[in-house]
């Protein structure tokens, strides 16, 4: 692998992560990077390593994924050094993302995730976002960490009625 091909991988999650207002899971990029043979999993792995390292995106986990975003430096950075990035690869990039836009909604915006709280117990967090902006939060502390998992999972398989049950409730 030549330093030019981890370059054009870099600037691909830049103009990617550029072009979404969510947080993107690391398997949106990679779906598109692979399915159009552009490299494989473990290369494209490192270019995120030297992103992250170099400050160029941010990454936020979850007990079971990791978002990613541009951050003001990566912004700078692909405006700077954007420019061998084709504008066939842009377009590619443009048309995935509009073809896959559903799946990145679904992805994006019920997040939810938990943690070890200093009394011993477990706070699992849901999250229903638009883009970057938190339209509902729900916490809650439970006894065991299988507790918090499950709280994670029905939050995923059920959030939309969740959320429309506290807004039904809470603005009669």
């Amino acid at each position: 692998m030549t330093n030019g091909s981890i370059t054009i991988y870099k600037l691909i999650i830049l103009y990617t992560l550029s072009k979404v207002d969510a947080p993107l899971p690391s398997g949106i990029i990679s779906d598109y990077i692979t399915k159009h043979g552009y490299t494989n999993y473990f290369t494209l792995q490192n270019a995120f390593g030297e992103l992250l390292q170099a400050d160029l995106i941010q990454e936020d986990s979850t007990y079971h994924l990791s978002y990613y975003t541009i951050t003001d430096a990566g912004r700078q950075t692909l405006a700077l050094f954007g420019t061998p990035l084709s504008l066939d690869i842009r377009k590619e990039i443009d048309d995935y993302l509009q073809e896959n836009k559903f799946q990145i909604i679904d992805e994006t915006a019920f997040v939810s995730d938990y943690h070890l709280t200093p009394e011993g117990t477990y706070l699992a967090s849901c999250t229903m976002r638009e883009g970057k902006r938190i339209l509902f939060r729900l916490e809650l502390e439970v006894a065991t960490e299988s507790d918090a998992l499950k709280v994670c999972e029905n939050w995923q398989a059920n959030s939309e009625k969740l959320y429309q049950s506290a807004i039904t409730t809470l603005l009669v």
